[in-house]
């Protein structure tokens, strides 16, 4: 799929994106934005300026990085401009619905109340739904930075100032030393509110962050969980329960869980069964889009034009949107005409 009529088709598709990061939509332009705005040295993180596209060596340092950038958003307005520019990008992919991730923790633990908190989200997703791309949150605990005793994540998705639209519960940040365990008592009381379970597993750390995420946080859907690939009986039974996995094929590459693309795990996943479906992680930081994820699965791991039909229809059937708009894009997708 090198030919520029197949990236049209791509780009032209509907879509549906379950695993972006709002925070991670961040780019280079909306950092230095920021910056400018606050008038923060960004020097300690980039000693020669803030790069044309950023470079990690390993995931603790693109954490480093995240989380700098992440302390640039001090203002409800800041957090607006954030949410309108990810709807820009999803728009301009023929992105119809997504599910974002944002982490009200950093949020609340430094410059935002959750009142502005829940402004800020509730406007942008006004103006973006505006642009004809609706938006579902998904509120996450940073697993490295709050605690398994805290409650501000879970108080704020029980109390007053839930974002409208917030359909799930995450689980992000670096697992090694943070077991998904841990967090059973918080998935528990969201799920108790009638929220969804999609916890980050099986990036960082194999198969176990897995089993451990459907057993102990009852997970609906799983973010990345590529690592399932190393346990035959594990990926049998994620295709008998068609568990969807998010999974982000740039992101793996620049973060060394796979050395190359023609390694990823997607390809087998795909082919015992698994329900897998394309997405970005954190486009901003890895210089990607959708468009661009799904012209790398077809390039680098053989996925056809009926394939990639396919994983949005899994997708949109895995997401949690409005059943109106599901019934539309199924019959979007229905009507669409392999190159």
């Amino acid at each position: 799929m090198t030919d520029s009529p197949r990236r049209e088709w791509l780009e032209r598709l509907p879509k549906v994106e379950l695993h972006v990061h709002l925070e991670g939509s961040l780019s280079p332009t909306t950092v230095t934005h920021l910056s400018e705005r606050h008038e923060v040295d960004t020097t300690e993180i980039w000693p020669d300026g803030i790069p044309e596209a950023f470079s990690f060596v390993d995931f603790p340092d693109f954490a480093r990085q995240y989380i700098f950038g992440l302390g640039l958003i001090r203002t409800g307005e800041d957090l607006v401009d954030v949410v309108v520019g990810l709807g820009e990008d999803l728009l301009g992919h023929g992105v119809r619905y997504a599910e974002a991730t944002t982490t009200a923790y950093t949020h609340l633990t430094g410059a935002l109340s959750p009142a502005d908190y829940r402004a800020a989200l509730d406007e942008g997703r006004r103006r973006v739904s505006a642009m004809g791309v609706e938006l579902g949150w998904v509120i996450d605990i940073p697993r490295d930075l709050e605690t398994p005793e805290s409650t501000t994540t879970t108080d704020l998705l029980a109390g007053p100032d839930a974002p409208a639209g917030t359909v799930a519960i995450g689980l992000g940040g670096y697992e090694v030393p943070f077991p998904a365990g841990w967090f059973a008592e918080q998935f528990g009381r969201a799920k108790a509110l009638g929220l969804a379970s999609v916890p980050h597993a099986g990036e960082t750390v194999g198969p176990e962050s897995v089993r451990s995420a459907l057993d102990d946080l009852g997970a609906d859907r799983l973010g990345h969980g590529v690592r399932s690939i190393e346990d035959g009986a594990l990926v049998a039974e994620l295709a008998e329960r068609q568990v969807m996995l998010e999974v982000c094929p740039t992101s793996n590459l620049l973060l060394g869980v796979v050395d190359d693309l023609a390694a990823h795990p997607l390809r087998p996943l795909l082919d015992a069964g698994v329900n897998v479906c394309v997405n970005t992680d954190d486009p901003g930081w890895f210089a990607t889009d959708l468009t661009n994820e799904l012209v790398v699965a077809s390039e680098h791991l053989g996925v056809t034009a009926a394939e990639h039909v396919a994983m949005q229809r899994a997708a949109v059937d895995a997401s949690f949107m409005p059943d109106a708009l599901r019934s539309e894009l199924r019959a979007e997708l229905d009507a669409v005409a392999l190159p």
